[in-house]
């Protein structure tokens, strides 16, 4: 089985500042963001400082997430698959309480795993998941609840 790759991504941490008051002044990294892909998702870890002290939430989101898999069955037979596709792509969201201003974070994205069920008649075959391509991945960081009323949003990092 080969390793996952992360094709074409565009991944860019943005920050989308809330409302409240005590607004994060300097928003950097401290360490990262570092990616790995593994052929079930892609996760971005690090830690971020500048935060201020409220609650962060942090999740990706991608323009498209394509599978490439194929079939094999008890005999050891294989069948190529088609790429499974899905967009857009929002992974689920971690809340984060800042400590002395910093956080540290790890989310994930998952990726679409076809059911051998669904792609094949009977039972007999199992899916290999061969590569997984993650295009136009963004890492977010909201504080406040909700994005910056005029919609502005800071890059703070682009690989």
């Amino acid at each position: 089985m080969r390793k996952a790759s992360i094709a074409a991504v565009a991944a860019l941490f943005t920050l989308m500042l809330g409302t409240q008051t005590a607004l994060a002044a300097s928003p950097h990294f401290v360490k990262g963001p570092n990616y790995t892909a593994t052929t079930t998702e892609l996760t971005a870890t690090g830690k971020a400082a500048g935060m201020g002290n409220v609650t962060t939430s942090a999740f990706m989101t991608a323009t498209t997430v394509n599978t490439f898999f194929h079939c094999v069955n008890k005999g050891g037979n294989f069948a190529p698959g088609h790429p499974a596709s899905e967009s857009p792509v929002t992974g689920p969201t971690e809340d984060i309480s800042p400590r002395n201003g910093q956080i540290t974070f790890s989310v994930s994205l998952a990726a679409v795993v076809p059911d051998a069920d669904t792609e094949w008649p009977n039972g007999n075959w199992r899916v290999i998941v061969d590569e997984v391509d993650y295009i136009g991945v963004v890492l977010h960081f909201q504080q406040g609840g909700r994005g910056h009323p005029d919609g502005r949003t800071e890059r703070l990092h682009h690989v």
